[in-house]
């Protein structure tokens, strides 16, 4: 056991002593000791660690614990790789007092305000990597400290997010006395120009179309050679079938199955009796990521089922209750002696109906071993029995390095490829959102469908291709006779109405004219600047800038096919102007002496746009200055100020 490294610090501020000293309380109150011994790595020793489940009254399976005192390595030496004086960085392999005080104050922060252990983890981990840099004190970190470490690498958005809520930690509770010390995250918007009307907006988010097939057939057709295997097969199936969160299908409880029956309430009969539905299924489930939520409390929801979907769900829950139930029985004659079934997994949470529930209750049980499925015989009365965990559902799906033997894809793939294959579990919640938006499903059905808080999250997992967003859109008569069905001018006409291009510049110019002139002089306005034709300052361009502006800031003359002679005389002007201005410039150039950095690619630069500008003063007017030049507009040339 070793101590933190003694190391002189001033004294701490009042702010930072009253917050720290409160956390103390408040986790001694829990019955947790504030003191944490450590091994020569900074690792808590054995049984030492907090229990966060006592801090924010969780009820995890696991007992979730601190990340460590220890100073990350990684970051250290990324700090050092980009020559930060070493007199800056803290030596030695533990953090000193005071960062630990802040880690474990920060940590005691957020499971008393009801954050999961696993998000308080990952906090945690991010204040440990700041204080593994630097020197300074926590209670003297400024905004300079956290820039530092943002541009030693370039982190994922997620890991920005996680440096601010240290940075907003700090600034809530004046911990420091350079607040305010939150950074300015600068996260560059990721536009994707899509090749086509077909092509899907990130696609990458959805499965793979083989592997999501390959995973249908063995899930439904193929045979388990194990109980458990058999469980997760139906898992996978619901997941497959509802788009719900791996985690909402892993604790579905056993009464999950709830069916409506649909009254008429003028006949008093059965809806399906005047040719309506009169029968609808619904999934009674926990939901995840809700604001009444809480890490000891269940929060119901419930998933109306697809009507396409009805009898494969109610199939799948169906069989795997009845061959769950001598688990559930089992599991719960052995809750009443805790003590002597340690392996088992028995807990009771308590729902946002108020009703208390207890492991012996989900849908999905699984056995501490290998045995038939479905069971052949009884179950010794200490069996092990356990609720799934989402990393195996992680495994089963081929996304767990090191563990290729739990993948499905590898154990029941029928043949060397499909045995590669791998499917992120989220990525089928984006595959059925998606096929709910092209059905035309409103987005706050959607939303309420997937327990969702805002609409804003629904159009998140969106991958609907411009064509399929389109589909649905119906344009007024009026458009008719200026934009005909099927045409250029009807495609951009309904990316304006629907909204997708409401705030480029054509779409202002519409939404202005048709307040001002109505609808008629709008569309007709509409179809005039939606055909692909433009005046330029040096002729006139054939490309379409209806949705985007010109790729190459109208810069014609610089090979672009698009480009095409006017023969007009103010163009005239302006193209011989610029030929004089680029001369000049390849004078200046060719007058630098020989060994100047970058002289070479100046005149060069300016020689090849003197030709694109000689090209088109030579160019009979109306005719392509450069038939075989590039198309710059296409999404694979990069913008010139990107």
């Amino acid at each position: 056991m070793v101590t933190a490294l003694s190391t002189r610090t001033p004294l701490r501020p009042e702010p930072f002593r009253l917050f720290v000293d409160n956390m103390r309380q408040a986790v001694e109150a829990k019955g947790l000791s504030w003191h944490i011994p450590l091994d020569d790595n900074g690792t808590p020793l054995d049984s030492r660690d907090w229990d966060l489940r006592k801090l924010n009254n969780s009820h995890d399976r696991h007992s979730p614990g601190t990340v460590g005192f220890g100073i990350d390595d990684q970051v250290r030496e990324m700090a050092i790789n980009a020559q930060w004086p070493k007199a800056r960085l803290p030596s030695g392999s533990v953090l000193p007092e005071v960062a630990q005080d802040f880690i474990k104050a920060t940590i005691a922060s957020l499971c008393l305000r009801g954050r999961t252990a696993d998000s308080t983890q990952i906090i945690a981990k991010a204040a440990r990597r700041l204080l593994s840099c630097t020197v300074v004190p926590p209670f003297e970190l400024s905004r300079e400290h956290f820039e530092a470490v943002l541009s030693l690498k370039p982190w994922s958005a997620k890991a920005k997010r996680d440096f601010s809520v240290v940075a907003r930690i700090i600034d809530e509770n004046l911990l420091s006395v350079n607040c305010p010390v939150q950074p300015e995250l600068v996260t560059p918007t990721d536009i994707e120009l899509l090749p086509d009307l077909h092509a899907r907006a990130s696609a990458h988010k959805l499965p793979d179309k083989d592997a999501l097939f390959e995973l249908t057939r063995i899930v439904f057709q193929e045979t388990p050679t194990s109980f458990n295997d058999g469980v997760f097969f139906a898992i996978l199936k619901l997941v497959i079938l509802t788009g719900l969160r791996i985690t909402e299908v892993l604790t579905l409880p056993d009464d999950c199955l709830v069916w409506d029956e649909h009254i008429d309430v003028v006949t008093g009969r059965n809806v399906a009796d005047v040719g309506g539905v009169g029968r609808s299924l619904r999934l009674r489930y926990y939901a995840e990521k809700q604001r009444n939520g809480a890490p000891d409390l269940l929060v119901e929801k419930y998933y109306y089922v697809p009507s396409k979907f009805e009898a494969m769900v109610e199939a799948t829950v169906s069989e795997t209750l009845i061959v769950t139930a001598p688990l559930r029985a089992l599991l719960k004659s052995q809750s009443s002696r805790l003590e002597i079934y340690p392996c088992s997994d028995i807990r009771t949470f308590r729902t946002s109906t108020g009703r208390t529930v207890g492991t012996w209750h989900r849908l999905f049980l699984t056995l501490g071993g290998v045995f038939q499925f479905p069971l052949q015989k009884s179950l010794a009365s200490d069996t092990a029995i356990s609720t799934p965990l989402s990393p195996r559902v992680y495994m089963s799906l081929g996304r767990a390095t090191g563990n290729g033997s739990l993948s499905f894809f590898r154990k029941y793939g029928r043949s060397p490829q499909t045995k590669e294959f791998s499917v992120q579990p989220h990525a089928l919640r984006h595959l059925m959102n998606t096929e709910l938006f092209r059905q035309d499903v409103p987005d706050t059905a959607i939303t309420h469908q997937f327990g969702r808080v805002t609409v804003a999250q629904s159009y998140e997992y969106d991958h609907r291709s411009l064509a399929e967003k389109l589909k649905f859109v119906q344009l007024p008569a009026v458009c008719n006779s200026f934009a005909p069905p099927g045409s250029t001018q009807a495609m951009v006409a309904k990316m304006v109405v629907s909204g997708v291009a409401a705030s480029s510049h054509l779409g202002q110019s519409f939404k202005r004219i048709q307040g001002e002139h109505g609808d008629e002089a709008a569309f007709a306005y509409l179809a005039a600047n939606s055909d692909g034709f433009h005046v330029t300052p040096y002729g006139f361009c054939t490309n379409s800038f209806s949705m985007n502006p010109c790729a190459r800031h109208l810069k014609c003359f610089d090979g672009c096919r698009h480009f095409a002679a006017s023969g007009l005389p103010e163009h005239r002007v302006t193209l011989e102007t610029l030929r004089g201005r680029l001369v000049e410039m390849r004078a200046a150039a060719e007058a630098k002496s020989a060994r100047t950095i970058g002289r070479k690619n100046q005149i060069t630069h300016a020689e090849r746009l003197i030709r694109g500008v000689q090209a088109a003063l030579d160019s009979e007017p109306d005719w392509a200055v450069f038939p075989e030049g590039d198309d710059y507009a296409d999404r694979n040339q990069k913008d010139l100020f990107a």
